[in-house]
């Protein structure tokens, strides 16, 4: 379900005058499809969706079903081409449930992560998607901690990429209340076991003048 709060995020897309429908879209971590949805319906440009939940992914093919210019993958995106294990949410009731499909991730060390609530998916490497590509207009990251491991090749790429719309992870800002082990209500950063890899990200692409116009820190 599209809520309010995302369909405010998902207007700022509007502002990409240079995407049209000639235009090709990565979109990694595609889940359901609701930025799919929102972009094609905006510029009905070429767009390739990497999910690697099969419920999500089958979710994604009946959703476009016939729509020749939304290509969809049963694929998670990372800095190799193998297999590894999707870990979900502690409280999800399984890889069908709705609630927590978005939350799930390659990295365990991801906050309310449960190592036994797994799913094994093939992941394929970025570096192998984006030789296929000699022009892109947008690539948009929803991976759950997982963008780090991919930025440093997207990065390299970058005269090839018009922008990077990403979902980042672990940033100190970002504060939360969870309880400790004496049963005590505390505040710590969300996701801070990726600060370092956050700080290190966006310095790069401050200091490189890519923060705020080539890449999008989102959500």
């Amino acid at each position: 379900m599209v809520t309010k709060e995302k369909e405010k995020d998902y207007k700022n897309f509007d502002e990409f005058d240079f995407i049209d429908e000639n235009s090709t879209i990565l979109d990694f971590g595609a889940n359901v499809g609701d930025v799919t949805h929102y972009l094609y319906n905006k510029f009905k440009s070429n767009i390739y969706c990497y999910e690697p939940n099969i419920s999500c992914f089958n979710f994604l093919k009946e959703r476009f079903v016939g729509n020749k210019k939304i290509r969809i993958y049963n694929l998670g995106v990372s800095n190799f081409t193998g297999s590894a294990d999707l870990y979900f949410h502690k409280n999800s009731k399984g890889t069908n449930d709705i609630h927590y499909f978005e939350g799930a991730s390659y990295r365990i060390e991801k906050d309310n992560l449960d190592f036994k609530k797994k799913l094994a998916t093939q992941v394929i490497s970025i570096e192998d998607i984006l030789k296929n590509f000699t022009n892109i207009d947008l690539i948009k990251i929803d991976i759950e901690g997982s963008e780090y491991l991919i930025m440093p090749e997207i990065i390299k790429n970058i005269d090839k990429i018009k922008k990077v719309v990403c979902e980042t992870h672990g940033n100190p800002q970002k504060l939360k209340y969870f309880k400790n082990e004496k049963n005590q209500i505390q505040i710590r950063s969300k996701n801070n076991k990726f600060s370092h890899e956050y700080n290190k990200l966006i310095s790069e692409l401050k200091y490189k003048k890519l923060y705020g116009s080539w890449f999008i820190e989102w959500h």
